[in-house]
């Protein structure tokens, strides 16, 4: 297994494929709880997305993951089902505007080889939530990396500048570690980029 600290492949501008519209549905809550844990960004919010960053929520439910919006302590921008929950292999939870820059990486974070190594990351990338324990035993589902795929395939559509797939601990190597050892992140990347080939 890779280091989670070595997570990154980079989208080219030349490969933007077309995909029809990303299968998801607006959690009422989460969406809700968005206004008093996500910030406007700088910009046109549009041309200012250069990166998606992929965490695993080191729980096991996504009201579990929900709950930290409802208390103001961080956001995101997408919440994949587990295996175990009734969305699982069906859609993905919209959480919180595009618009709006959502608290998933802390502004002091920076790696040189992501937006020639930029601070303050949440104005300028989108985050994807993935409900996952990282503990041992608790695998990816198949579906929740194609999940996954299919949603960096529709942002890398529709924002010009979209050009870094990242984990959260290649960002914050000293305080995270997810997605975590157990994420298959080489079937991530064949999957986002197989068909551009």
């Amino acid at each position: 297994m890779r280091d989670p600290k070595d997570y990154q492949f980079d989208l080219l501008a030349s490969h933007r494929p077309t995909e029809p519209p990303l299968n998801e549905k607006v959690h009422p809550v989460a969406w809700a709880a968005a206004r008093h844990c996500t910030s406007a960004r700088t910009g046109d919010p549009n041309k200012a997305i250069r990166a998606i960053v992929i965490h695993a929520t080191a729980g096991a439910s996504t009201s579990g993951a929900v709950s930290v919006m409802q208390e103001h302590r961080a956001s995101f921008h997408w919440l994949i089902p587990d295996e175990n929950e009734a969305a699982h292999g069906k859609f993905v939870w919209a959480s919180a505007p595009e618009s709006r820059a959502a608290w998933h990486v802390r502004n002091n974070c920076s790696h040189k080889n992501v937006f020639m190594g930029a601070t303050r990351i949440n104005d300028w990338s989108l985050g994807i939530e993935i409900v996952n324990t990282q503990q041992q035993g608790d695998k990816f589902s198949d579906w929740q990396i194609q999940a996954c795929a299919e949603i960096i395939r529709y942002a890398w559509v529709k924002y010009p500048n979209l050009t870094h797939i990242v984990s959260h601990a290649r960002l914050d190597p000293m305080r995270r570690t997810d997605p975590g050892a157990n994420f298959p992140w080489e079937a991530l990347e064949h999957q986002t980029l197989a068909r551009t080939e």
